[in-house]
């Protein structure tokens, strides 16, 4: 089954928390806060000097940790970073290589108003529920 995920709250944005969810047939979402993105997007500025695509390595990074233990087939990740996409995917196959986890097919696409993915992020972001998960800087 084909595996949903949206973005609501942009890593950039850091007064603002960031939902990643995921739906196929079932639905799942990751938080990380304000607080923890600024810690966290700090140190990345650091490590990742001069380069910037230290929020394409934080976004990879939560869509794994969203997926980490689902059997994967088919994901289709919303188009937020338009040019930067095959970057992310590099990044989030390495993350499931290194941890020994099945590598599904990575497509992106415009995901849509109408998607599960992005009602259950909208939801979150909103707080008008809660995330499954919730993910620090560390």
């Amino acid at each position: 089954m084909t595996y949903e995920i949206d973005q609501s709250g942009k890593i950039e944005d850091t007064n603002k928390l960031t939902i990643v969810a995921y739906a196929n047939g079932q639905i799942k979402s990751l938080k990380i806060g304000a607080i923890e993105k600024q810690k966290l997007l700090t140190v990345m500025r650091t490590l990742d000097y001069p380069k910037r695509n230290y929020v394409y390595k934080i976004f990879a990074a939560l869509v794994y940790f969203l997926l980490a233990d689902e059997k994967l087939n088919s994901v289709v990740i919303d188009r937020e970073y338009l040019g930067h996409e095959a970057t992310i995917k590099g990044m989030i196959i390495q993350l499931l290589n290194k941890n020994g986890k099945n590598i599904p097919d990575i497509q992106f696409d415009y995901i849509g108003k109408l998607s599960k993915a992005h009602k259950a992020a909208l939801d979150v972001f909103r707080g008008d529920k809660e995330a499954d998960l919730v993910v620090n800087a560390k």
